[in-house]
């Protein structure tokens, strides 16, 4: 089955640097902008997408709402896609956090998957939510060709764990907003990934 990965489009909160996990912005014009380039590249590239898997976040739901619509598809909102839980920083801003709490947001951000905020959940808590959602569908779906629409650092954390079978270089995955990859699974298995796929942003400019 091919699994077709999406991050959600740029929000206020990217775009001013504040943490977001399960809280939520509004997306901003680039983040329009975004998607509609997202679309138009998928549309023309050939891919074929039977169902739209969600997190329920409005900022990924937005985006699986119109990726529903340009696929004349089904939208399914699946709690399991949601963005890893950063507990007491959501709606701390980067910046006053990497200054406050150097420590803590290289171990959340750079390092140490196994780090849980206060409040919050580690990203290998997160990323196997995700896996394991994957893994079910793979067992019980007959799509052969679906997108799931979910966030920024869960996606790092579930992309290195396809890729290399293991967590620790989960920064090594980041990717823009936007951004998609491209999983082709057998049983359980990923077979070939071509993650953060991002030329139909290149003529946004920054």
């Amino acid at each position: 089955m091919k699994v077709i990965l999406v991050r959600h489009a740029q929000t206020q909160w990217n775009q001013r640097g504040i943490i977001q996990g399960h809280s939520d912005s509004a997306l901003t014009c680039r983040g329009l902008s975004e998607t509609s380039a997202l679309l138009n590249a998928l549309a023309t590239s050939g891919h074929h997408i039977e169902c739209v898997y969600t997190s329920p976040l409005g900022r990924a739901l937005q985006m699986g709402q119109s990726l529903a619509e340009c696929f004349y598809c089904p939208l399914l909102v699946e709690t399991a896609l949601k963005e890893q839980a950063f507990g007491h920083y959501e709606g701390m801003s980067s910046e006053h956090f990497r200054n406050t709490n150097p420590d803590e947001a290289y171990a959340l951000f750079v390092d140490d998957a196994e780090y849980c905020p206060p409040g919050g959940e580690s990203l290998t808590q997160a990323s196997q939510r995700v896996i394991d959602f994957l893994q079910h569908l793979l067992a019980t779906t007959e799509h052969h060709s679906i997108a799931i629409v979910s966030h920024g650092q869960v996606i790092q954390g579930v992309l290195a764990q396809l890729k290399e079978g293991t967590i620790d270089n989960f920064s090594r995955y980041a990717q823009p907003n936007a951004s998609y990859s491209v999983l082709e699974m057998a049983g359980e298995k990923c077979v070939s990934l071509r993650w953060g796929i991002a030329t139909h942003l290149f003529q946004l400019g920054c």
